[in-house]
């Protein structure tokens, strides 16, 4: 059985690692430390956030992002911490009421964790491969990183041994993939899409329900598995707008000066026809069960107008100033609009969540779905459905020719199953785990260059050190 070191329910971690700390830190500022150090976090520097990391412009990539979500998450937690003590707990002890900015902000860092190489391009790659295995999932990978894969000294068998608190707020979708198969509805109705408690797609594996349960008790004692038990706690609600924020703004800052978002042009484009078609079209129709209102976009898009730069970007002071001018008024704005909601819980402006919607979708027509990205997204998930199927081949638990870390997440993995009773599929379903979860550890230039090494691709200028190899 576990032993825990500390008393309150959310300091609670399920491995030893909870001692008093020497220099005095809280078990939540532990947590953000174990965080940052870590080597899947550190990975994120490879990692793409929209475009490749090798492109010229310097533009955010995972491991900016998510320092920026962490920052944004925590200057706004600290804020609801200030202005709402007594009246609002964030649904925590009131013991650790004081801690929510350092829980919000490990859960930022954390966020995109489980992010495999070139980001959302390849999920669905992954996806296919293990359809017959539970699947592929971004943020169900995050938490099996913190709870499973990653290293840190103490835990022999894996893991971060996080808090319950800090577990939980990582846990931006709390439910498993048979549930995210049906919406949320509340009184009988679906969830609105400005609805920050609740969200779309799933965050945890079966192999990990044992860590999930243990992030998940409430204050109580007592688990929820009903649609309420489905809702994100105020954490992470308030990281996943957050994270909404970062992208929406840091993403508009590198496409328009790198010249592919022509924001100088909007203010004379107030009826942009092609894009307000282009969102109809696309989150439109993902929405129109879940009150979306396009007359509300739209309104939207005109308030933001005002403070769009009115030239096109030459690189200048002037420039960076009027940029910076812009960036700090949206983030300002943005920050402003999460409130609490009853005595535990977190609401977002509506207004607010339409302004951040406009800027994503901006990013999205002018870059995302642009013909020269997909073509290279093309490429990149071909990279990595090759990468699966190769490593399927050639891997067998003895084969001493296969990367060490393969065979120590193989072996880590039967004896994380052992010792919590977890039995899968077959061994084929292991191995498949195994070498989708090699891949996600790998940063974009070593799955490239792991690749060429296994397709006889520019071998002659290869070293026996390929970028793989650490």
């Amino acid at each position: 059985m576990p032993t825990f070191h500390e008393t309150r329910l959310t300091e609670k971690r399920s491995g030893r690692t909870g001692g008093p700390d020497p220099s005095g830190r809280t078990p939540f500022e532990r947590d953000r430390d174990r965080i940052l150090y870590s080597a899947p976090f550190r990975r994120l520097a490879g990692v793409t956030q929209v475009s490749a990391v090798r492109e010229k412009h310097l533009l955010h990539n995972r491991l900016t992002h998510s320092l920026k979500v962490a920052q944004i998450g925590r200057r706004i937690a600290q804020r609801l911490v200030n202005q709402n003590e007594g009246a609002w707990d964030a649904g925590l002890d009131q013991e650790n009421y004081k801690d929510f900015p350092d829980i919000v902000e490990a859960a930022g860092l954390a966020h995109d964790i489980g992010h495999p190489p070139f980001g959302h391009t390849v999920e669905d790659v992954l996806g296919n491969k293990m359809r017959e295995f539970e699947g592929f999932e971004g943020n169900a990978q995050s938490f099996r990183v913190v709870t499973k894969l990653a290293v840190l000294d103490g835990v022999n068998w894996g893991g971060l041994d996080l808090t319950r608190a800090t577990l939980n707020a990582i846990l931006k979708y709390p439910r498993d993939l048979d549930q995210a198969k049906h919406e949320i509805r509340i009184d009988q109705k679906p969830a609105p899409w400005t609805d920050r408690r609740f969200g779309d797609k799933w965050g945890f594996y079966w192999s990990e329900k044992e860590h999930f349960d243990h992030a998940r008790e409430l204050r109580s004692g007592a688990y929820q598995d009903d649609a309420d038990g489905q809702k994100r706690s105020a954490a992470a609600t308030l990281m996943d707008w957050a994270d909404d924020v970062s992208y929406a703004v840091h993403d508009l800052y590198d496409y328009f000066s790198s010249g592919l978002i022509p924001l100088h042009e909007l203010r004379s484009t107030p009826d942009h026809v092609e894009f307000f078609e282009y969102v109809k079209n696309g989150i439109g129709v993902r929405y129109e069960d879940r009150y979306f209102s396009l007359d509300e976009f739209k309104r939207a898009y005109s308030d933001l107008l005002p403070c769009m730069p009115r030239r096109k970007w030459t690189g200048s002071y002037q420039d960076r100033h009027d940029l910076d001018h812009m960036i700090h008024a949206l983030i300002t704005d943005f920050n402003s609009a999460a409130r609490p909601l009853g005595t535990s819980e977190i609401e977002v402006d509506i207004g607010s969540q339409y302004r951040a919607e406009v800027l994503k979708q901006l990013t999205h027509f002018y870059v995302i779905d642009r013909p020269g990205l997909r073509l290279v997204q093309e490429g990149q998930k071909e990279i990595i459905r090759q990468l699966f199927e190769v490593l399927m081949t050639i891997f067998a638990p003895s084969d001493s020719g296969a990367p060490p870390l393969l065979r120590d997440i193989y072996a880590n993995m039967k004896a994380h199953e052992e010792r919590e009773a977890y039995r899968r599929v077959n061994d084929e379903e292991r191995r498949a785990r195994a070498v989708c979860d090699y891949i996600f550890l790998l940063t974009e230039d070593q799955a490239i260059n792991l690749f060429e090494c296994l397709k006889g691709v520019g071998v002659s200028q290869g070293s026996i050190f390929g970028a793989w190899f650490g």
